[in-house]
């Protein structure tokens, strides 16, 4: 997702609008991602930007482009961007390291018929589960692509023995709500959704992934682009209840699927930034700024890593991001992942079957 989770908050409905923005490499050296105790797993990532780790092609700075660009994505051996919409690693990187990986798997567009032992990436930052004017790949099609690879014998039967898919939906469709101030047509909207997450699970599972991991969805109502206009100081009751109603519906489709585990990012964020909902959680006590973001643009409009026509920055950046939990408008820093998704390792990883 070039991702800019924005929520338009009418009494009667909420909105994600997030946007996100890959990059074609060489085939990547198998030793750069490291060896594992657990190393018979293949994690394969479907989604948006919280889980995207470069599936979005380098263009001329843009909100859609602007995680190839500084501040963004910063590689600590090389000091480069690397197309994650943080500061360094994000969600699928963290789910990488609990099964003894470095980081994600190879993305999707850097390789051509060839699958990594550790498994790929789908994800793209902007997509949805249906078209978005991010002209990011949906979820069907990022499921088609593995559909193909699998049915073409690129990933094998050995690839798939023990594979995890990973499938990390983050609210872009619910752009599509800005105007719309009908309850009713709120509620069959989310329930449409949370329905093509739930058919691409039964088709990931079809096509040999053993074990799901579903995102539900975060609390919404709490991401800085919601809660500028307050001074960060409180959370949106409306966009959070918005991402409520998402869960419920998700978790009512999916729970009867003994393969299916629900990532309840709901909680783990809400924990640490909603102040309604726990956030003198011991975890939250790491972050002086739960709510502010450590990449500010001075344009309540702009984003991070935006320039003027004069080349200078439109955008302020914290010295230190470990105190901020939200990088970006929307997305959470390396630091607040890991706090995120150290709440979450013990239940991944007793699905998972892994000590």
């Amino acid at each position: 997702m070039a991702a800019k989770l924005s929520l338009l908050l009418p009494v009667t409905c909420f909105i994600l609008f997030v946007l996100h923005a890959v990059h074609v490499e060489a085939r990547p050296d198998p030793a750069a991602f490291g060896d594992s105790d657990n190393g018979f797993y293949t994690l394969f990532v479907f989604g948006d930007s919280f889980a995207d780790t470069g599936n979005l092609p380098k263009r001329r700075l843009s909100e859609q482009s602007r995680e190839w660009y500084y501040p963004y994505g910063r590689d600590r051996g090389n000091n480069r961007p690397t197309g994650r919409f943080s500061n360094a690693m994000v969600q699928s990187d963290l789910i990488a390291r609990m099964l003894g990986r470095h980081e994600a798997p190879p993305t999707y567009r850097r390789v051509d018929n060839y699958v990594h032992p550790h498994g790929m990436n789908f994800a793209a930052g902007g997509s949805g589960v249906f078209k978005l004017p991010s002209g990011a790949p949906t979820l069907d099609k990022q499921v088609d692509h593995f559909r193909d690879l699998v049915q073409d014998g690129t990933i094998t039967r050995r690839n798939l023995r023990n594979s995890i898919a990973l499938v990390a939906v983050s609210g872009n469709d619910y752009a599509r709500l800005a105007n719309v101030n009908d309850t009713s047509k709120m509620i069959k909207f989310v329930d449409e959704v949370t329905s093509e997450i739930a058919k691409q699970v039964h088709r990931l599972k079809n096509n040999g992934a053993r074990k799901i991991l579903v995102n539900n969805l975060h609390p919404v109502g709490c991401t800085p682009w919601v809660t500028r206009p307050g001074n960060y100081s409180g959370c949106s009751s409306t966009g959070n209840m918005g991402a409520y109603l998402h869960g419920s519906n998700l978790q009512q489709k999916l729970s009867h699927l003994d393969y299916v585990h629900h990532v309840d990012l709901n909680t783990a964020f809400s924990n640490i930034v909603n102040p309604d909902q726990g956030s003198k959680h011991k975890v939250s006590s790491q972050f002086e700024h739960k709510m502010q973001p450590c990449c500010e643009s001075l344009d309540p409009n702009g984003f991070c890593g935006q320039k003027g026509h004069d080349g200078k920055d439109l955008f302020s950046v914290c010295n230190d991001p470990e105190k901020y939990f939200y990088w970006d408008d929307v997305h959470p820093t390396e630091a607040g992942w890991k706090a995120v998704m150290q709440q979450l390792e013990g239940p991944i990883k007793k699905f998972l079957g892994i000590n």
